[in-house]
């Protein structure tokens, strides 16, 4: 029996969780990028503005819902750094420590993840390839839950925002992190470039972070994955999806498998048979564009749970 890895009930919401307005250093006011994301078909937003927990619930409704969220950063040089995303319980309008830009000489990147996990944010690592870190500091960090395996504005700005190999690297190694794609407007070229679709049980902003913390949604550019579900009695997976040139069943270990289309021709689903050794699998649906849709992995310790 098929068991799907998105809940059975629910609304499906596009949003953007990782963006600037004028309260830091964008371009667009918040009533400016509310009113274009709603026209682009989202139904949430994320204002991550720097260093400040600012809350729009007044440009929120029953149809669009502002999440209350920030990004802190720590300078090392003019080319390195590390930036952290956090969104907030719903109820919450400030965060619980002083919130401010801190100095790589007052906090290490590990004690900003934690003072923001301690304020009961949903913590992102964003952009680690535009911020140069070393895959020993990307390994050594614990804690967050959500990791860019796209970020548009850093891809436009210098073909930084690709970092899906490293979330891979990171799933081998056991971290059981969630993708995230982002747009992290700050100018017109970064808009809708980059998002996640996720299953809610409602559409409200209690109900979406809670999709969020239960890994209930995907990320893409492009593609949309309809279903991505797992038979346990046959050891089969099963994706559905948007119309695409080739699919990628991703696992470890051994390695998973690739279907492709044949030329000039699109397909929408494939299938793949575990052979009992994975600890995860996920899936990559990437359309006739070059673009990717990346589903969460189903961890197989936690097959019971899902």
């Amino acid at each position: 029996m098929r068991t799907s890895y998105f809940p059975k009930n629910g609304v499906w919401l596009k949003g953007n969780t990782h963006g600037h307005s004028t309260v830091s250093d964008g371009r667009f006011t918040p009533e400016e990028l509310v009113r274009g994301y709603r026209e682009r078909g989202y139904s949430f937003l994320a204002l991550t503005d720097h260093n400040v927990l600012a809350a729009h619930d007044d440009l929120s409704d029953e149809k669009f819902i502002l999440l209350t969220g920030l990004e802190h950063d720590i300078e090392y040089s003019a080319g390195k750094c590390t930036h952290v995303t956090g969104l907030s319980a719903a109820e919450k309008t400030a965060t619980n420590y002083l919130c401010r830009r801190y100095s790589s000489r007052e906090k290490s990147d590990q004690q900003l993840i934690h003072m923001m996990c301690g304020d009961g944010q949903f913590v992102s690592l964003a952009h680690p390839v535009w911020s140069r870190m070393s895959w020993e500091e990307i390994l050594s960090l614990e804690g967050y839950q959500g990791f860019e395996v796209y970020n548009n504005g850093t891809e436009h700005l210098c073909h930084g925002g690709n970092a899906e190999v490293l979330w891979d690297m990171l799933l081998r190694a056991g971290k059981k992190v969630f993708a995230m794609a982002v747009d992290d407007q700050h100018v017109a070229e970064d808009l809708y470039g980059g998002w996640i679709w996720l299953k809610a049980a409602e559409r409200s902003k209690q109900a979406i972070l809670d999709a969020l913390w239960a890994g209930s949604f995907y990320a893409s550019n492009g593609p949309d994955i309809v279903d991505f579900a797992l038979d346990a009695e046959t050891g089969e997976v099963y994706v559905t999806c948007s119309p695409c040139r080739e699919i990628h069943f991703v696992t470890y270990e051994p390695r998973g498998k690739s279907i492709f289309a044949k030329e000039g021709e699109t397909i929408t689903e494939a299938s793949f048979h575990l052979r009992g050794t994975e600890s995860y699998i996920r899936v990559v649906c990437v359309d006739q564009e070059g673009h990717s849709a990346w589903s969460n992995p189903i961890f197989f310790d936690e097959r019971a749970e899902k």
